[in-house]
């Protein structure tokens, strides 16, 4: 028998990930600007902290999985984890900006790999992998599965647009200082702690097959062996650090390119803006098109997109209408890949079960955490380096030398990881496949 989910409750849900996005948003984009031209932490320390907190971070999401498939509460396996994180979601994010700005650069380095870990390695983790696996506890229609996931990712995606626009403007109305920032993220963690309230009462799980209860009682080892004999793990995996290499790529570097190369820090907002609206209008869109081109096609052509609005961005980098329309573009390009991953590792899921026998659920869904997660480390690491090699100080006027490597990496990084989406979309064939499974 199929189970679907109402409109109310796929707008319950959809509000979980609009509340993730906001702690996402910060820690991608704005938190890497806040550490070295507010505090004054250099670019090179904050790339380092990055990078050793994500190996942190992509242990925790296994540990949390491992936990989630052997914790059962009467609230459900993952709705759980949403009432007991919302609230130190909240406090832990506004934590990450209470950095003691008069102590010496080793203590403010020990509080931010401190409060960096707390707010994403701990607390991101335990609220938004079960939150990811949710969604096929909710329903076994596979239509509405994807209906599901298309009201979360359009959704989604207006948390980040609303902290990227507002944040910088509100901050500089408050003062512009360390309080003002403290004082806009506790306004959000307020908000987001409504959020998941709102998603946790709002939600229920149905739906929790027989061979999902064998598998949680098989080893760790074992689970994890079968996923990995999962071809379409692996693309997937490798497909998502792709994926928050653009992430933070995008949404660090562009700060630094509306201040340094357009001339204002608070035009980011108004490219996050024409980036995201053709995002969730992408999605929203997105249902018809499933069948008629599949998923994987879909996202191929996305990631096309994507690199050609790159393209057109060389012929004048500092020409703030053609930024505005490279942002559009990508926004376009980026909807296939933002609406239609969940569904994918639902897919992913059966493939594995199919092939192995056994059915691996929340380890995959944490494919998308842990390679998040992965590739940002490695991005925000690589992001610091470069930049601190280009002789970058975070003051108000940056060398040529700095300049061009903002430049360089708004450009060519979004090319690279597009690239590398694209290369693993031509190896992905479960669409052709799935009939078969």
């Amino acid at each position: 028998m199929y189970m679907k989910t109402s409109i109310s409750e796929k707008i319950a849900y959809g509000m979980g990930d609009v509340a993730c996005n906001v702690v996402y948003a910060l820690t991608s984009g704005l938190i890497v600007y806040f550490y070295t031209n507010v505090i004054g932490v250099s670019a090179g320390v904050v790339g380092t902290i990055l990078l050793i907190s994500r190996v942190f971070d992509g242990v925790s999401d296994l540990l949390i999985a491992q936990l989630m498939d052997k914790i059962n509460s009467r609230h459900g396996k993952a709705r759980a984890w949403i009432l007991w994180m919302a609230a130190p979601y909240a406090i832990s994010a506004t934590a990450l900006f209470a950095v003691p700005s008069h102590a010496g650069k080793m203590v403010q380095a020990i509080y931010i790999f401190v409060t960096y870990n707390l707010c994403t390695t701990v607390v991101y983790t335990a609220l938004n992998l079960p939150y990811s696996a949710m969604a096929p506890l909710m329903t076994n229609d596979g239509d509405d599965l994807a209906k599901l996931n298309i009201f979360r990712m359009s959704m989604s995606p207006v948390s980040n647009m609303i902290v990227t626009a507002l944040s910088l403007p509100l901050i500089n109305l408050l003062g512009g200082d360390q309080k003002a920032w403290i004082t806009v993220t506790a306004v959000y963690g307020v908000i987001a702690f409504g959020m998941l309230m709102w998603t946790f009462l709002g939600t229920k799980e149905r739906f929790h097959t027989k061979a999902a209860a064998e598998a949680e009682n098989l080893p760790f080892l074992v689970r994890l062996k079968a996923a990995l004999q999962n071809k379409y793990f692996i693309i997937m995996f490798l497909m998502v650090m792709a994926l928050a290499l653009y992430q933070n790529v995008n949404g660090t570097v562009s700060t630094y390119y509306a201040q340094y190369v357009l001339g204002n820090a608070e035009i980011m907002g108004v490219m996050q803006t024409c980036e995201k609206i053709p995002w969730i209008l992408g999605i929203i869109c997105m249902a018809p098109l499933i069948k008629k081109f599949g998923k994987r096609n879909l996202v191929l052509g996305g990631a096309i997109i994507c690199i050609a609005a790159q393209v057109i961005l060389m012929i004048n980098p500092e020409n703030i209408k053609l930024v505005l329309v490279a942002s559009i573009l990508r926004g376009l390009g980026e909807a296939p890949i933002n609406g239609l991953t969940f569904t994918m590792l639902a897919d992913v899921i059966n493939y594995g079960h199919w092939k192995t026998g056994i059915r691996v659920h929340a380890l995959i869904f944490s494919t998308f955490t842990v390679g998040q997660k992965f590739g940002g480390g490695v991005a925000g690491w690589a992001i610091g380096q470069l930049m601190q090699l280009s002789g970058f100080t975070g003051s108000t006027t940056e060398t040529m030398a700095a300049v061009a490597m903002i430049k360089n990496l708004y450009i060519y990084g979004v090319i690279l990881a597009w690239g590398l989406i694209a290369i693993c979309m031509l190896a992905y064939h479960l669409d052709k496949e799935y009939n078969q499974v």
